[in-house]
């Protein structure tokens, strides 16, 4: 029976896109992006405090972004192979999805 996990897919998608609202994702995502630019000119190392204050805002972008995208690329991974899964009648795949969902599931914890 896929409808349970169908159904998983569908809960933990709605809840990862909140997830991405609540965080600005977007935004978090393109600064991400400025901040690593920054970080790799020469000249940020003549302000130490400076470089140290982008390397800290770089690991708590990267810690949401990464995070927002695991989950956003493991769901369309499972809905995929969810498909194949259902097309070769393959159970033991079906039960490995179920396991990568509850996994992605607490990382919304």
């Amino acid at each position: 029976e896929i409808n349970p996990i169908v159904t998983k897919i569908k809960e933990l998608r709605e809840r990862t896109e909140a997830l991405g609202g609540i965080f600005d994702y977007d935004q978090r995502s393109e600064r991400l992006i400025e901040v690593e630019r920054e970080l790799e000119l020469p000249t940020v190392w003549d302000d130490p405090d400076r470089a140290q204050a982008l390397g800290k805002e770089r690991s708590d972008l990267e810690l949401i972004v990464h995070t927002i995208d695991r989950l956003t690329n493991g769901l369309a991974d499972a809905e995929s192979l969810l498909e194949l899964a259902v097309e070769e009648e393959d159970e033991a795949t079906v039960a490995e999805i179920q396991a990568d969902l509850e996994a992605l599931d607490g990382e919304l914890q």
